[in-house]
């Protein structure tokens, strides 16, 4: 094996085995390792490109994408416990100039609905909960037109039918649902409620699948039924705190701690303006954690050492529940999780966000055992970078 650092006139500093190249004139922050050739060249069909894995091709792809705007976030590509390619990319606040590195803190949107699910699965190992445990009997609130036979299983795959506070098919403009209820009260996951509670079902609990970020508030207000603690608490405690992502946490925007990216929204006139007042002003069950990219890893990581759940648990929460009738790669979806298909195996499963400048993909892809995560702090520049770095890097 053999470790390679691009600093190109960085400062190179080494901190536990990981290499961190620094500089406060740079918007850049670079940890590079790469195996040994032959290693990756006994990589199955599906695995990397060994060029690709060159550290400056994969900088300058990454550069010339442009399309809406240039890429701001963090890129990390891992295989196993190797780190083959983290670099950050643009600014995490603008008007500073202060550079997007690895271990910036970065808003998640919907790609933490996962924890959501995990901590479901634990409370049910525990004996706390049952897949079959209907919203009724678990949690102390009236929903007066929700059907009394939605259980977990169907919050957990969004098979509910209930009407979520965010319909996007009828208004794709998150960032307009606060305009009457003030972002800066949604603290805690009973906060969501006055936007949904009172709905009718759009259908009949599990026949079909659609999308719902209201389920897993109601998730949310489960685990704090049933656990007795915050649902933030809970996250931290039995997930963050296991799994070593001591950068990551459910961090209010007024009192963002060191190393976080403001998320940007552009402006018709090309300016940018912070996401503040376009979503809650701190997140919840369905959406809205901060993490850095090596603390997803530890996430994946930790997962399947089977630390957070048993190995059938984990098992159960990673395998298709629902088909989604969507496009590729959004063919099945676990508990908090996507699933991309073929041929009855799972070829990749991962988790996503998308919110007024935020932006998230980590996938997995269990046959070549490597991890892709990009983390943005725009929306938009993020999607087709990642279709073409999964197509580079051979996962497609």
């Amino acid at each position: 094996m053999y470790f390679e650092t691009v600093t190109t006139g960085f400062e190179t500093i080494l901190n536990d085995g990981h290499a961190y190249s620094y500089s406060a004139k740079s918007p850049t922050q670079v940890t590079i390792r790469l195996r040994n050739r032959t290693k990756i060249e006994a990589v199955p069909q599906n695995g990397p490109d060994n060029a690709m894995l060159n550290s400056k091709n994969i900088t300058e792809l990454i550069k010339k994408h442009h399309e809406p705007e240039p890429f701001s976030g963090i890129v990390s590509l891992t295989q196993g416990d190797e780190v083959v390619y983290q670099q950050g990319f643009g600014y995490a606040i603008r008007s500073e100039k202060i550079p997007n590195q690895v271990n910036t803190r970065f808003q998640t949107a919907s790609g933490c609905k996962i924890f959501t699910g995990v901590a479901i699965c634990q409370l049910i190992e525990r004996g706390k909960l049952a897949l079959d445990t209907r919203l009724t009997d678990c949690v102390d609130i009236e929903f007066p037109n929700f059907s009394p036979a939605i259980t977990i299983r169907h919050l957990l795959t969004h098979s509910s039918g209930i009407t979520s506070y965010f319909e996007e098919d009828l208004n794709p403009d998150y960032e307009s649902l606060w305009r009457d209820l003030p972002q800066y009260r949604v603290r805690n996951p009973k906060d969501f409620l006055p936007l949904f509670q009172h709905k009718a079902m759009k259908f009949q609990p599990g026949a079909r699948f659609e999308y719902n970020d209201g389920g897993f508030i109601l998730l949310g207000l489960v685990i704090e039924d049933v656990s007795g603690r915050k649902f933030a608490d809970y996250i931290q405690e039995e997930i963050f705190a296991p799994a070593g992502m001591h950068d990551s946490g459910y961090f209010a925007a007024d009192q963002l701690p060191a190393r976080t990216a403001y998320a940007y929204i552009k402006n018709e006139d090309g300016s940018w303006r912070t996401n503040f007042f376009a979503v809650p002003i701190v997140g919840g069950p369905d959406g809205g954690a901060y993490v850095t990219a090596p603390d997803m890893v530890r996430f994946w990581k930790t997962l399947k050492q089977n630390k957070f759940l048993s190995v059938q648990m984990a098992e159960t929460l990673l395998s298709p529940h629902m088909t989604t009738s969507e496009e590729t790669p959004h063919i099945a979806y676990g508990y908090g999780v996507w699933l991309e298909r073929q041929k009855r195996k799972t070829k990749k499963y991962f988790v996503e966000g998308y919110d007024p400048g935020v932006a998230l993909r980590s996938a997995v892809y269990p046959e070549t055992k490597m991890s892709l995560t990009m983390i943005g702090n725009t929306s938009d520049s993020l999607w087709a970078l990642f279709n073409q770095l999964e197509k580079e890097f051979g996962l497609q």
